[in-house]
């Protein structure tokens, strides 16, 4: 069988404190030991360009903010197909329409990865700034270490 390529994207606006959490994951899960053919990359607040780097890629997994009403820090896990279930006050972030639009051309094109994971983590404070509200701060590990086991499950190809 193939290459079983990985990607983690993590997006979001690093300069609008919390909305950046996607950006400040990365930089946490860059101190991991991760799977073989694991590649990291910041998606920022990109569009229609991010089609073209994940072609190629066998599971993607992305990391953002998600308003959701919840307690400041808690963590969801989805898969794109699950946003249209979701009941309207759920936003993801402030991007939300074009990571979706990317996720949806790729699909048209027949480029989406195998799979697709979400993880969102609910914001505090979106408002200027690069430091994350000491609620998220806390989270971090929790979220890089469910990420981490999701990497080495598909890494498996469970």
């Amino acid at each position: 069988m193939g290459s079983n390529k990985i990607m983690v994207l993590g997006v979001g606006n690093v300069l609008m404190q919390d909305e950046g959490a996607g950006i400040h994951f990365l930089r946490e899960l860059e101190k991991r030991d991760l799977p073989e053919d694991t590649e990291l990359l910041e998606g920022g607040t990109a569009g229609m360009e991010l089609l073209y780097l994940i072609e190629g890629v066998d599971h993607l997994v992305i990391v953002d903010s998600i308003e959701a009403g919840a307690e400041p820090g808690a963590i969801f896990k989805f898969k794109p197909d699950d946003i249209s279930v979701m009941p309207p006050e759920y936003n993801v972030s402030l991007h939300q329409i074009g990571l979706l639009e990317v996720l949806k051309m790729g699909q048209i094109l027949d480029k989406l990865p195998l799979t697709v994971t979400i993880f969102g983590i609910q914001p505090k404070i979106v408002d200027w700034g690069m430091e994350l509200s000491p609620e998220l701060k806390t989270k971090m590990p929790k979220l890089v270490q469910l990420v981490t086991d999701e990497l080495y499950m598909l890494a498996q190809g469970a």
